[in-house]
């Protein structure tokens, strides 16, 4: 549950999660830049180890990692995970002083990290994306000229991040915009259609929208939609893509996926959003959003065919009552002749919410 009205960057961990996703982490491969950045860390203060990381809701992500040799990190165990939220440096000469940092992976572990240094990635509007930082295996003092010397490549990391920002990416939400989400259904389309393959589209409508943006206001609503959209992330694959389609709709495309996998996808996704607690002047928040699933059949010519289905079927859950998920009717030969009002349907979609 949100503490206050207004968020700023450094308490708000749904804008901090987007703001990873629209840089296109870890989609885009910027691992030979930041092994670079880890290689001067290590020479500049002669120390064994050093790393570059993100830091999503569960886990530390290394983008470089040198000198020691680990997969992910739980979020709960990792030591620059403990600088979310803060701006200034991490700094511990021994680990074994403060029981806290005795229980991180990297010190009860190989290889039993004793001394830390770790400077945050800042966004250039202020969101602490992760670190770069410094380790050694015996206890030792770090000097002003370490802490400058990280201060630095953490900004020449972040100036790296951003120069490789994708331009596909809705900004709000990190979500793919709509132009870029159309093409990979189109190219999933094809792909699937000609190996005949299973392949399920999902859209998912934030129920009442308009009238809880009245209500709370446009950054409370702002809000909402990015924590729709990050939960929405967290349960994709690698293979999937997710997108923003309208003001307040999201669309995920589910590969090699049944329309019954899809629906459990989509089911587990509607119940996470359940859950969300929003803290407004007028009181705590709840929200719910309907969805429809819309397999990829046979009866299906385009691309522009399947987007109207998964439109049809997700009216068809307001309609139903909201708060839940629906499929795409059955195409008959007659409904497989894409009519003007039918291809239109993706792209102009009815005022009901």
């Amino acid at each position: 549950m949100r503490g206050s009205v207004m968020m700023d960057a450094l308490t708000d961990e749904e804008g901090r999660l987007c703001a990873i996703y629209r840089y296109g982490i870890p989609q885009t491969d910027m691992s030979e830049a930041m092994d670079r950045i880890a290689k001067v860390a290590m020479a500049a203060t002669g120390t064994p180890i050093a790393a570059v990381s993100i830091i999503d809701r569960q886990q530390q992500i290394f983008m470089a990692l040198r000198g020691a040799q680990s997969g992910p990190i739980p979020r709960e165990e990792s030591l620059c995970a403990m600088m979310i939220g803060k701006r200034r440096p991490l700094i511990v000469a021994d680990t074994h002083e403060q029981d806290h940092f005795s229980k991180a992976r990297l010190v009860k572990d190989q290889p039993h990290v004793r001394a830390y240094l770790g400077v945050p990635i800042i966004s250039p509007d202020g969101y602490h994306l992760g670190t770069v930082s410094i380790a050694d295996v015996e206890p030792r003092m770090f000097s002003e000229a370490n802490v400058t010397a990280l201060v630095n490549l953490a900004a020449l990391a972040m100036e790296h991040i951003s120069t490789h920002q994708p331009d596909a990416f809705d900004f709000a939400t990190g979500a793919l915009t709509r132009h870029r989400f159309q093409a990979n259904v189109e190219r999933e389309f094809a792909r699937a259609k000609r190996y005949e393959r299973p392949a399920t589209l999902v859209f998912l409508d934030i129920d009442k929208f308009n009238e809880i943006n009245t209500a709370i206001g446009h950054e409370m609503g702002d809000e909402v939609l990015k924590a729709v959209a990050n939960r929405c992330k967290e349960v994709t694959r690698v293979c999937d893509s997710f997108g923003r389609i309208g003001g307040e709709a999201f669309g995920l495309l589910l590969p090699e996926t049944m329309p019954y996998e899809a629906s459990q996808c989509a089911e587990r996704i509607r119940e996470d959003i359940n859950k969300l607690r929003f803290r407004t002047e007028k009181g705590v928040l709840s929200i719910t959003a309907s969805f429809g699933v819309a397999a990829l059949t046979r009866e299906l010519n385009s691309a522009m065919q399947w987007f109207a289905q998964a439109d049809i079927a997700m009216f068809g859950a307001k309609r139903a009552g909201r708060n839940c998920v629906v499929f795409a009717p059955p195409l008959d030969a007659e409904d497989a002749q894409p009519s003007e009002g039918q291809a239109a349907a993706g792209g102009a979609r009815a005022n009901i919410h």
